[in-house]
């Protein structure tokens, strides 16, 4: 049995379906991201756990037990939200001490709990400053301290990071990685950003219209997309039509202009099947010296990047009337890069090549 558990969850909005048939398994402490563009049904999603929202159909259980129709207050759930919401009127110590007081603690046990959590948090020395006087991203560590401090059973956040700069942003998220693993609660992040869903998760769900479009481990999910979304939502890739094609034991792509590549071997595809390619542009590499016998596209730089010891070549490829992307990075200072117009070819590993039936949506 998991520790929380969303069974055919649906939230309709009068004609709106803002969660389309939702199930999910959470084991335990892990953290899970969930990530998806505006209006995806990702939050609503989080409303819902926290009873903010009621679904329309479904369940929702927490260690076993239906709490789908249960009120906020009788859940023990921590919640960050985007904006801190922190009492302005009340210093720290009372910011993070709420929740205690509110299930009765004791003066004592107050004290000495907020004081770990603000040790937890790096802001000791803060008790009796107002959120006013914080920092943006100590606000934001403010708001984790005060989520913990009761020893809730599960950890809610909803793009607690998106009103801060990148470099804090990219901070805090190590922090906040850290404490969940010192915690061990069971923490659901909600985020339009991919890589903080990438990097934060054990693992990783990615919605679309409403729709869980892939549920899985964070690599798994990048390296292996089951769907066209997801293939085109995390990460950059270019989408090259083709036909599936069984060839000495190789599975095949036929692209336009007679150019070819090696997929991996996918048996849910027949011969002659109309696929969907999509290259990573970190995926793709320059041939360099001795060129592969398979998988490799010529083109002609049309444009150049230069960014220090990395540069981004731009690539067009007239036979499939595509540009691709290619990253790449000198391996030493003296490395002389390709101009405008240069001729160059690019390989891709097979297995690095998405190729999913051109029909599908949904895995």
């Amino acid at each position: 049995m998991a520790f929380l558990e969303l069974d055919d969850v649906r939230k309709e909005f009068g004609d709106l379906v803002a969660v389309d048939d939702v199930s999910l398994s959470i084991e335990e402490g892990q953290f899970v991201t969930i990530v998806g563009p505006s209006g995806c049904g990702k939050s609503t999603i989080l409303r819902s756990i926290t009873g903010l929202e009621t679904p329309t159909s479904g369940e929702i259980r927490l260690e076993g037990n239906d709490i789908t129709d249960l009120p906020p207050y009788r859940r023990n759930i921590g919640l960050v939200f985007q904006d801190y919401a922190l009492f302005p009127h009340k210093t720290v110590f009372e910011n993070v001490a709420f929740g205690l007081k509110m299930r009765g603690a004791s003066d004592e046990e107050q004290r000495e709990r907020v004081e770990e959590m603000l040790r937890m948090v790096n802001l000791e020395g803060y008790e009796e400053k107002y959120p006013k006087e914080c920092s943006g991203g100590e606000q934001q560590r403010i708001a984790v301290a005060r989520a913990i401090a009761f020893d809730p059973d599960l950890v809610l956040m909803d793009e607690p990071l998106s009103n801060l700069d990148k470099n804090l942003r990219t901070s805090i998220r190590s922090e906040l990685r850290r404490i969940q693993d010192e915690t061990g609660v069971t923490t659901v992040y909600v985020t339009h950003n991919q890589n903080e869903a990438l990097s934060l998760g054990d693992k990783l769900a990615v919605m679309n219209d409403g729709r869980l479009e892939q549920y899985e481990e964070p690599e798994t999910v990048y390296r292996e997309p089951q769907t066209r979304f997801v293939a085109d939502f995390l990460g950059r890739s270019t989408e090259l039509p083709g036909t599936f094609r069984r060839r000495n034991g190789d599975a095949i792509a036929e692209l336009d202009g007679g150019v070819e590549l090696v997929v991996g071997n996918d048996e849910s595809l027949a011969e002659g099947d109309d696929v969907a390619l999509f290259l990573r542009d970190e995926k793709l590499k320059l041939v360099d010296g001795t060129a592969p016998t398979a998988n490799v596209i010529d083109g002609t730089i049309e444009s150049v990047d230069y960014r220090g010891r990395d540069v981004n070549y731009y690539i067009h490829v007239p036979e499939l009337d595509q540009t691709l992307q290619v990253s790449h990075i000198a391996d030493n200072s003296t490395e002389t890069f390709h101009e405008l117009g240069d001729r160059v070819s690019m390989y891709v590993e097979p297995e690095n090549v998405t190729c999913l039936p051109a029909s599908t949506g949904r895995s």
